[in-house]
């Protein structure tokens, strides 16, 4: 299959599985955040909890991240957050609640209790209504590791995971230390949340991170090093984005992982991509990509703004790399890597984050 014959059965596949899937009046729903196998669903009660993606919108998506030339414009990077990027069971969604109190904001956690995450994993919060001052949540916000305190900071903007009109990220001021018990505590019911809100529960959340797994990407090399606990893992070469669909520089998190991803297309055999880490909202991967080894080792870049690897690589780093591990973008012609478009937490500088963003935090 051509290159040319790949974009029209994605694009195709794709529309037809979207548009099978969710009505035209529907609202984007919120990506899904997949969890570690080794998390009892016992332990996510104070959390909100997502249910499978839409498998086959997924799946084109995950392709579109991977394959060649599939997008002729960075633009679609961003469009793609406001397409249907997975399918939540309604009975499972957990967006903030609403309440019979209008001056009530209640706050949900995106992170799963008890999880294991990787070192740039930030603590996401929801929120029920658009609060306009998040001093006293700042303020209130306290966080260990290893039982230690350490400073973080809240960072709000608007949400698009659809699970109220804004969110905020807490995070330190560099990575979390590896193989660390992070607590964080938010006891703010009863605070004010500016203009007469105030917040109506109070929330924990603990989970472990992982060995520090810091994945770089250099797009002059075309290779893709890796180290683990400040020791070299390895170094892989990469295809990454075409100009018309170039690569974000910058530093990305893994948002999910899934191990096979099928593609049904009636015009084609079942497309498989395998090993697939997603980076963005927009739909860029580490992934497996056999249809393009060769151009993986000549070091010529043949993507839709995804990190092609060979199947061997792909499936090594989809072993070793976990949700919240960070990979760092350098030397790539695309749009810088934003807040809004992923994890994209850690290009934001220090001072700039302790701001507060979109709403004030001193």
């Amino acid at each position: 299959m051509t290159e040319d014959d790949l974009e029209r059965t994605l694009r195709g596949a794709f529309d037809a599985h979207a548009h099978a899937s969710v009505s035209d009046q529907a609202s984007p729903p919120p990506p899904r955040f997949a969890t570690m196998p080794d998390v009892s669903a016992n332990s996510r009660s104070r959390l909100v909890r997502w249910a499978a993606p839409l498998t086959a919108a997924a799946a084109v998506v995950a392709v579109v991240g991977a394959a060649a030339a599939i997008s002729r414009s960075t633009a679609s990077h961003d469009a793609d957050q406001n397409r249907v990027l997975s399918q939540s069971n309604q009975s499972n969604q957990s967006t903030p609640s609403a309440s019979a109190d209008p001056t009530a904001v209640h706050v949900k956690l995106h992170n799963d209790d008890n999880a294991n995450y990787g070192v740039g994993m930030p603590v996401i919060a929801y929120f029920s209504k658009r609060i306009l001052n998040g001093k006293s949540l700042q303020q209130a916000t306290t966080a260990t590791v290893n039982g230690k305190p350490i400073e973080g900071a809240w960072y709000f903007e608007t949400s698009k995971a659809g699970n109220g009109p804004i969110e905020a990220h807490f995070r330190p001021a560099e990575y979390w230390p590896g193989h660390a018990a992070v607590h964080v505590s938010i006891p703010v019911k009863g605070l004010s949340a500016g203009g007469g809100l105030t917040y109506d529960n109070n929330l924990t959340t603990d989970f472990h991170t992982g060995a520090a797994n810091i994945a770089k990407v250099d797009n002059l090399t075309h290779k893709m090093v890796v180290t683990t606990d400040g020791k070299p893992y390895g170094s892989f070469p990469v295809s990454l984005g075409i100009r018309f669909t170039p690569t974000r520089p910058g530093i990305k998190v893994i948002m999910e992982k899934s191990n096979d991803i099928t593609l049904h297309a009636s015009s084609s055999p079942q497309l498989h991509v395998q090993y697939a880490q997603r980076l963005t909202y927009g739909g860029e991967y580490l992934s497996a990509a056999e249809w393009n080894v060769a151009n993986i080792k000549k070091g010529v870049n043949t993507s839709g703004g995804g990190t092609n690897l060979l199947p061997a690589d792909a499936k090594k780093l989809f072993n070793l790399l976990q949700i919240g591990d960070p990979v760092e973008y350098v030397n790539t012609g695309g749009t810088p890597m934003q807040l809004a478009s992923g994890y994209g937490d850690w290009n934001v500088p220090w001072k700039v984050w302790l701001t507060g963003g979109l709403v004030p935090t001193h």
